[in-house]
C-alpha cells in the first residue's frame, strides 16, 4: 500500500463489492422467528415486507434452518409483513411503524391450512430493539415540525438526552453559526454526520465542522449516542439524516417563520446588571422561508426532491456599541450616553436536490447535492468594537454531495457503494478600511487591541476573537468513498466493507503589524507575535488517506444476539511544501512536503443483547468498542512551519513613547534602545527562523490516541408503546498526547514533584485569598529562548469518563409522542506525568483531588393533538452550568496535543515581569507578600498564567429553558395549512452560559474585580452569552 495515497482506481473497484451496514444508514431491519402451532421452528417460510416507502414496493426473504429471518435495508415507514408457506395459513401483520436505525422484532406462529387462507393481524409496533446495542433517538418529520426548534441539526440535537452543545439555542439564536456536540465524553471531532449513510463531515477540526444543512430535506433525523458497529469510525454522536426522496405523487411543503425585537421580552435582571451587563443579545429580525417539492419523474422508476431556503437572523450583541466620535466605550456601557448596539447581520440561503432511480427491480441509484450561501456583515463577541473589530464573513461556497448505488443481488446478498464530498470556501475579513498595506506606518499602527481585563477588542480583528483573525481565507475540501457487502441468512448478518477519505486544507492570513497588542485594565501588557508574512501567509495540509476496512457478524441464537467485529484503519497526513515566506518577526525558509508518521490501528468491537423475557419487550445489553481519535489534517497542521495559527510567541511590551504602537525589531535592545518596546529576550529563538526540526515535531513512534468504551443497560416496554431504559457508560482514553520541550529535560519524582534544572520555583500569592501558589520560572533568558518541542504519547496520563442515563420514549394513542430522560456524568483526568519539561503543569494536575462535580441534565419533549385540529407541543431542558475551564484530551475532538496551555481555562492571573502586588489578602503578608513589590523579581518568562481555582470546578449557573408551541391544522382538499405560534424561553430565564473573561484583576478589595478606565466594568466572570429573553415566533407549515 502506498504511504502517500491509495489508488483511486483500486478504491473505485472496491466500491462495487461493498455495502454500508444498516446501523450506519437510513435503513432499518425487520426480523423475527417463525414457528408452527406446536412451537417448532419453520424453515423456508417466505417473508415479505411491503411499504410505500420502498420505491420497489416489496422486499422478501425466507427463514433459515432455525426459522429466523432478517429483512435489511428498509427505509422508515409503515409496513405490512406477510408470512407464506405451503400447507399453512398466510399471515399478514399490518401497521408496523418502522423508524430509522431500528430492528423491529415481528414473530409469527403459522397454523395448518392453505396459503389462500389469509389471517390479518393488527397490533402495536415494536418499541424495544432486542438485537442491537445502539442507543438512538429517532426524530420523525412530524416531531421536527411540531416541537419548537430552529430547524437546524443542532437545535434539534439539543433535545436528545446525553447530548450537550457548546451553546444552547433559543428560537434560532445559534442557527447561523455552528455549535458542536459532545456526548459521553467524546467531543466535536468524534461526531459523525451522514446523509443516508454517506459521510458528509467537513475536513476542519478532524471533521468537527460541518456545512449548514437544510433540515427540510430530511424525513427523519437519527441521533445515535451509544454503542456502535465496525462501520463507525468515531465514538461520539452519530447523526444520520434520512432524506426525503419524493414519491409516486407530487407533494411539497412550505415553512414560514418570523420573529422580531418587538416580539421579545427583556430579561436583563438586576443580578446581570450588577455583574456588568448593560445590553443583551437579542433577535432583531428572524425570517425563515423553506419550500420543498417532490414527486415522480416516472412512477415507480424515477423520483425527485428539491428544496430552497431563505434564512436570516440579525442579532444585536451584548455589550457592543457604536461609540460616537469623541466618546468612550465606558460612557456607552455605563449609560452616560445613548449608544447604538452592535448588530450581527446573518444570512444563509440554500438549494438542494435529490434524485432516486430504480434502475431495475434489484438496483437503485440516488444522488444528492446541497449548495449553501452564507454571509455575515459584522460577526462579533461581547466587548468587541463593531466598527473596527467585527468580522465580514463571506462564503461563496458550501457544497455537500452524495451518490450511491445499491444492488440486491439476491434475498441474502446486498451490495452498495458510493461517493460523497464536502467542499467549502469562506473568508473572515476586516471591516473596509481596516486592513493596511504591509510595512506602512498605517499597517504598524493598525494592530488589534485586546484587553483581557475589560473583555474588549478594538482597532482590528484579533485572532483570539474569531477563527483565524486578520484577513483569513480558508478552503477545506473533503472527499469520501465507501462501500460494503452484506450476507444475511437469518441467524447471521455478516457484513464487510471500507470507508476512505482524502482532502486538502488551504489557508491564507494577513495581519496588521504581525501582532496583537494586549492590555490589562487599559495598560499595555504583552504582545502576541505572529509568524505572518509579506503580504500574506499561505499554508496547506493534505489528508492523503484515512482508510477504514471492517468486518462484522451479528448472530442471533435463540434469544441472544452476539455482534463481533474488527476495524483496521490507516491514516496518512502531510504538510505541503512551500517557498520561503518572511514577515516582520519570522522567516520561514522554503521546505518540501513533510510526511507525518503513518498510523495503522485495529479496533475491536463486541456486544451481547439478550431478549430477557422472550417476548421482544425487554433487552439487556453489554457492549465494548474501541474508537480511534478522529483524524483529517489537524495533526499535520500542528507541525506546519507556515501555519500562522500555530506559530506565535508572547513577549512583554512597554509603551515607552506612549503612542500606543508596539515598536521594535528582532535585533533591538529592550534595555538600551528607547525605540525597542518589545522584550524579545523572552521569545524562543526557534520563532525567528521557523524550521520543521526546531519548532515542533511528532515523535517518530507516536501512536494514535484512542478510547475504550463500555456500556451496559436494559430497556423494557413497561406498557404498550412506552419504553424505559437505564444505561451506564464508561470510557478510558489511551495513548494520550503530551508536548515536551526536549531542551529542558526533567524527571517526575515519587513524591509528585519535578526535578528540572531549567526552572526555579517561585511563590505567587493568590489575589483572591492569599494562598501561596508554586510556579516555575526559567532560570535564565537563554533557557527561556531554548525551545524544541516533541509530541509523544504518555500512558501515565489518564482520563476516564463515567455516565448514567435514564431514557423514556412513549408512542401514545391519537399520535401523541413524549420522550426524554436524565443524564449524569463527569470526566476526570490525571496529567501530572506531563509536567517533567514544564513543572507549571503540576498545579491541579490530578483531578481526583479537585472535587470534579457530577453534572446532571434532564430533558422532556412532547407533542399532543387536541380536538378541533389543535396541537400543543413543548420542550423542557434543565442543564448543568457550562464549565469555565476544561482540559481536552484524546476524546476532546481533535488531534491537538493537550497540555500546551497551563491547566485549562479557569480563573487565572496573568503575571508579567512588571506585575506588582496591589493587595495581599488573607495571611499572605505574613508569608512574604508585599504591596507594590514585583510578583516575580527577575522573571525570565514573558507571562505566567497562574491557576487560581481548580480547572473544571468552575461553571456558570444551571440553565432552565421551557419552549412550547400551539398550532391548528386546517385541511382543504390536499392542502393542509397549519398556523403556529412558538414561544421560546417561556419563563424568560436570564441564565448565562459563557463569561467574557476568566482573567482575574486584583483590586484593593480581595475577590472583587476592578473598574477599568473611565469606570468600565471589568470582564472577569462577567456574563457574556445569556439565554435570549422570551421570544415569540409566528409561523406556518403548509403542505400539499
Amino acid at each position: 500500500m502506498s504511504r502517500g495515497k491509495i489508488s483511486a482506481s483500486v478504491v473505485f473497484a472496491l466500491a462495487w463489492i461493498a455495502f454500508v451496514p444498516g446501523s450506519a444508514r437510513a435503513q432499518s431491519i425487520i426480523a423475527g422467528v417463525v414457528k408452527d402451532s406446536s412451537g417448532a421452528v419453520l424453515p423456508g417460510v417466505e417473508v415479505e415486507a411491503s411499504s410505500d416507502a420502498l420505491i420497489e414496493k416489496t422486499r422478501s426473504v425466507t427463514t433459515d434452518g432455525q426459522g429466523v429471518y432478517k429483512i435489511v435495508d428498509l427505509r422508515p415507514g409503515l409496513y405490512t409483513v406477510t408470512f407464506t408457506l405451503t400447507g399453512f395459513q398466510t399471515i399478514k401483520r399490518e401497521g408496523i411503524e418502522l423508524p430509522s436505525n431500528f430492528t423491529a422484532t415481528v414473530n409469527a406462529d403459522l397454523k395448518i391450512g392453505t396459503v389462500t387462507e389469509s389471517v390479518t393481524v393488527a397490533g402495536s409496533s415494536p418499541v424495544v430493539d432486542v438485537q442491537s446495542n445502539t442507543r438512538a433517538s429517532v426524530l420523525s418529520r412530524e416531531v421536527l415540525d411540531s416541537v419548537p426548534n430552529a430547524h437546524t441539526i443542532q437545535s434539534v440535537g439539543q433535545l436528545v438526552v446525553g447530548v450537550t452543545l457548546t451553546a444552547p439555542d433559543v428560537g434560532g439564536s445559534q442557527a447561523m453559526q455552528q455549535t458542536y456536540f459532545t456526548v459521553h465524553g467524546a467531543g466535536a471531532g468524534q461526531t459523525s454526520v451522514l446523509m443516508d449513510g454517506m459521510i458528509i463531515n467537513g475536513l476542519q477540526g478532524d471533521g468537527a465542522i460541518q456545512s449548514y444543512l437544510n433540515d427540510a430535506g430530511s424525513q427523519e433525523m437519527v441521533y445515535q449516542t451509544g454503542g456502535g458497529a465496525a462501520d463507525s469510525a468515531t465514538g461520539g454522536l452519530k447523526l444520520n439524516l434520512i432524506p426525503k426522496e419524493g414519491g409516486n405523487r407530487f407533494a411539497g411543503s412550505l415553512f414560514l417563520g418570523y420573529e422580531s425585537d418587538s416580539m421579545q421580552s427583556d430579561n436583563l435582571s438586576e443580578s446581570l446588571a450588577a455583574k456588568g451587563v448593560r445590553t443583551l443579545d437579542k433577535i432583531g429580525l428572524y425570517h425563515d422561508i423553506d419550500a420543498t417539492q417532490g414527486g415522480p419523474i416516472k412512477k415507480d422508476k424515477l423520483w425527485f426532491f428539491t428544496s430552497a431556503r431563505l434564512f436570516t437572523v440579525n442579532k444585536p450583541i451584548s455589550n457592543t456599541f457604536h461609540v460616537p466620535a469623541g466618546q468612550t466605550y465606558a460612557n456607552c456601557v455605563n449609560g452616560v450616553i445613548s449608544c447604538e448596539q452592535g448588530v450581527d447581520d446573518q444570512t444563509i440561503n440554500s438549494v438542494l436536490g435529490r434524485v432516486t432511480w430504480q434502475v431495475s427491480p434489484r438496483n437503485k441509484f440516488s444522488a444528492y447535492a446541497d449548495k449553501i450561501w452564507k454571509s455575515r456583515s459584522a460577526a462579533m463577541q461581547p466587548g468587541d468594537d463593531p466598527d473596527t473589530s467585527s468580522v465580514v464573513w463571506t462564503s461563496p461556497l458550501y457544497l455537500t454531495t452524495t451518490a450511491k448505488w445499491t444492488s440486491t443481488i439476491s434475498n441474502k446478498l446486498l451490495i452498495e457503494g458510493g461517493f460523497s464530498s464536502n467542499v467549502e470556501r469562506y473568508e473572515n475579513l476586516n471591516q473596509p478600511g481596516i486592513s493596511q498595506p504591509w510595512g506602512t506606518a498605517a499597517w504598524l499602527a493598525g494592530a488589534p487591541y485586546r484587553d483581557a481585563t475589560l473583555g474588549t477588542t478594538s482597532h482590528a480583528i484579533s485572532n483570539a476573537a474569531v477563527f483565524g483573525g486578520g484577513d483569513y481565507q480558508k478552503s477545506p475540501d473533503r472527499y469520501n468513498m465507501q462501500g460494503s457487502a452484506s450476507y444475511v441468512t437469518g441467524s447471521h448478518n455478516i457484513k464487510f466493507g471500507f470507508q476512505h477519505s482524502w482532502g486538502l486544507d488551504g489557508n491564507t492570513l494577513a495581519q496588521n503589524a504581525d501582532l496583537v497588542q494586549n492590555y490589562q485594565n487599559g495598560n499595555p501588557f504583552t504582545v502576541w507575535l505572529e509568524a505572518t508574512a509579506n503580504p500574506k501567509t499561505y499554508w496547506s495540509e493534505r489528508l492523503n488517506a484515512n482508510l477504514g476496512i471492517y468486518a462484522q457478524d451479528q448472530w442471533t441464537f435463540k434469544r441472544v444476539t452476539f455482534a463481533y467485529a474488527g476495524r483496521w484503519e490507516y491514516v496518512n497526513e502531510q504538510v505541503n511544501g512551500q517557498p520561503t515566506q518572511a514577515g516582520r518577526f519570522s522567516t520561514i525558509p522554503a521546505f518540501g512536503d513533510i510526511k507525518m508518521p503513518v498510523w495503522k490501528s485495529f479496533s475491536p468491537r463486541a456486544s451481547v443483547v439478550y431478549d430477557l423475557t422472550g417476548d421482544g419487550k425487554t433487552a439487556a445489553r453489554f457492549g465494548y468498542n474501541r474508537f480511534q481519535q478522529a483524524a483529517t489534517t489537524t495533526f499535520a497542521s500542528l507541525y506546519d512551519p507556515g501555519n500562522a495559527l500555530v506559530q506565535s510567541a508572547t513577549a512583554p511590551w512597554t509603551d515607552k513613547n506612549k503612542d500606543n504602537i508596539a515598536q521594535g525589531t528582532l535585533d533591538c535592545s529592550f534595555a538600551n534602545d528607547p525605540g525597542c518596546e518589545i522584550n524579545f529576550a523572552t521569545v524562543p529563538t526557534s520563532f525567528k527562523v521557523i524550521l520543521p526540526q526546531n519548532f515542533a515535531s511528532p515523535d517518530p513512534n507516536i501512536k494514535r490516541p484512542y478510547a475504550d468504551a463500555y456500556n451496559v443497560g436494559i430497556t423494557r416496554e413497561v406498557v404498550t408503546g412506552v419504553s424505559l431504559s437505564f444505561d451506564y457508560y464508561h470510557n478510558d482514553s489511551k495513548n494520550i498526547l503530551e508536548r515536551n520541550n526536549v531542551l529542558r529535560p526533567g524527571t517526575l519524582n515519587a513524591d509528585g514533584t519535578v526535578s528540572n534544572p531549567s526552572y526555579r520555583p517561585v511563590t505567587i500569592f493568590s489575589p483572591i485569598d492569599g494562598s501561596p501558589i508554586t510556579m516555575y520560572d526559567t532560570v535564565s533568558a537563554a533557557v527561556q529562548q531554548s525551545v524544541r518541542n516533541v509530541d509523544t504519547n504518555d500512558n501515565n496520563i489518564t482520563q476516564t469518563y463515567d455516565g448514567f442515563e435514564i431514557n423514556f420514549n412513549a408512542r401514545l394513542p391519537h399520535g401523541a409522542r413524549i420522550f426524554g430522560g436524565s443524564a449524569t456524568d463527569r470526566t476526570v483526568a490525571n496529567v501530572c506525568a506531563a509536567a517533567t519539561t514544564n513543572p507549571n503543569l503540576l498545579n491541579y494536575c490530578d483531578q481526583s483531588n479537585s472535587g470534579i462535580p457530577w453534572r446532571s441534565q434532564f430533558k422532556l419533549v412532547g407533542s399532543y393533538p387536541l380536538p378541533w385540529g389543535l396541537q400543543v407541543s413543548g420542550a423542557y431542558q434543565a442543564l448543568p452550568g457550562y464549565q469555565l475551564g476544561t482540559r481536552a484530551l484524546t476524546q476532546g475532538g481533535n488531534a491537538t496535543p493537550n497540555l500546551v496551555a497551563v491547566n485549562g481555562l479557569g480563573s487565572t492571573w496573568s503575571v508579567s515581569p512588571t506585575t506588582r502586588y496591589t493587595v495581599c489578602p488573607g495571611n499572605s503578608a505574613a508569608q512574604g507578600c508585599v504591596v507594590n513589590a514585583l510578583v516575580v523579581p527577575g522573571m525570565n518568562q514573558a507571562t505566567f498564567s497562574v491557576p487560581l481555582i481548580a480547572p473544571d470546578t468552575e461553571q456558570t449557573p444551571r440553565l432552565n429553558q421551557v419552549d412550547f408551541a400551539v398550532s391548528k391544522r386546517i385541511a382543504v382538499g390536499r392542502l393542509r395549512f397549519e398556523p403556529k405560534l412558538d414561544v421560546f424561553n417561556a419563563l424568560n430565564s436570564s441564565d448565562y452560559f459563557t463569561v467574557r473573561s476568566t482573567t482575574f484583576q486584583p483590586t484593593s478589595v480581595p475577590g472583587v474585580s476592578a473598574l477599568g478606565p473611565g469606570g468600565t466594568p471589568t470582564a472577569y466572570l462577567a456574563p457574556a452569552s445569556i439565554l435570549q429573553g422570551r421570544l415569540l415566533r409566528f409561523g406556518a407549515n403548509i403542505s400539499w
